[in-house]
Order: C-alpha cells, then sequence, then structure tokens
C-alpha cells in the first residue's frame, strides 16, 4: 500500500483529521470538504516543529488506515504486504513490520526524477532533506528491533538505474528471503 494515497484519502474523507488540521493550520487548510494540500504544504514545511505538528496529526490516521489494508490482505490469503511510506520509520509504523526494504538512489538520480515532474532543484533538496537518510532509517529500524527483542532483516534495493535493473533486484532479495 502507498502511504501517500491513503494520506490523501484521508485528506479526502476523514472529517475528524479535516478538523483536527483546521484548528491547528487554520481554516484555510480545508476547502470544500477537502485538505488543500498546496495550502497545508505552505504552512507546514521549512518549519521542523510546525511538520512535527503535521506528522502527529496525521500519522495516526495513516496507520489505522494501514491496518485495515493489512486486516484485508491477511483475510483475502495475501502472501505478504507492503507498506510503502517515505516515513515509515520515524512515524512507529516499521514496529509492526518483519521486514524493513528501503529503496535507495543516488542524489543525483532523485534530483533529476523530481525535476522530470516539475520540481525545481531548491524544492527537491528540501524534499530529500525532510526524508533522513539511510543510516537513520535502519540505525532506528534496528534499535526498535533490539529493545523488542525481534530481530528483523533489512534488505537495501539499489533503485539509480532503470525499472528492469531494480525489478531483479526485488526479485532476487524476495527468493532469497523465501528460499526460492
Amino acid at each position: 500500500m502507498d502511504a501517500d494515497i491513503l494520506v490523501r484519502r484521508l485528506y479526502d474523507t476523514d472529517q475528524e483529521l479535516q478538523g483536527r488540521l483546521r484548528q491547528r493550520f487554520g481554516a484555510g487548510v480545508v476547502a470544500s470538504g477537502r485538505v488543500d494540500r498546496t495550502v497545508l504544504s505552505r504552512a507546514v514545511f521549512g518549519d521542523p516543529q510546525t511538520l512535527a505538528d503535521l506528522e502527529a496529526l496525521v500519522h495516526p490516521a495513516v496507520h489505522r488506515a494501514e491496518e485495515e489494508e493489512i486486516t484485508r490482505a491477511r483475510r483475502a490469503g495475501a502472501p505478504a504486504c507492503a507498506i510503502e511510506a517515505i516515513r515509515l520509520v520515524e512515524s512507529g509504523g516499521s514496529a509492526r513490520c518483519d521486514k524493513l526494504w528501503s529503496v535507495v538512489a543516488d542524489e543525483s538520480v532523485q534530483l533529476a526524477r523530481l525535476a522530470a515532474r516539475g520540481v525545481n532543484a531548491e524544492e527537491a533538496r528540501r524534499r530529500l532533506a525532510v526524508q533522513g537518510s539511510v543510516q537513520s532509517w535502519t540505525a532506528a529500524f534496528t534499535a526498535e528491533s533490539t529493545r523488542s527483542g525481534r530481530p528483523r532483516p533489512i534488505l537495501v534495493v539499489d533503485n539509480s538505474g532503470d525499472m528492469t535493473a531494480g525489478r531483479a533486484q526485488v526479485r532476487r532479495l524476495w527468493r532469497g528471503l523465501n528460499g526460492l
């Protein structure tokens, strides 16, 4: 599941979350029954405390939505459930994960991909800075695993190349985990 898609759905439908966002960031963040992501991003990005306030409001709602999706997947007999989320470890969402798959790419590749989506260089660098580093994610995940007494693997996929190369890495890692 894609956490960003879940956030968009919550922004469009979760009136309780909308109310909390309106209360914290002002009436302008909700328009026509939906969170205006542009207005909200202007209100929070660039200020670490304000961003932390947003995450404190949004992450619990996202975790509940993820749990609902995981429950549906289990009931359907899915062999695995993957959560794609930029702040999975930092939000505490990785506590329920059996493995951490970290997808990385060279900074130049990330910047080029963001530029191709119309993001200017300054904004792209700001976004990358907010994401944290592979070292911080793996250290936090390892510490969480140690605290819980549940060692869990960390797998790294280098996504600096094309989609074919990335998919091949994922297949190799998946086969290795499943003894294939």
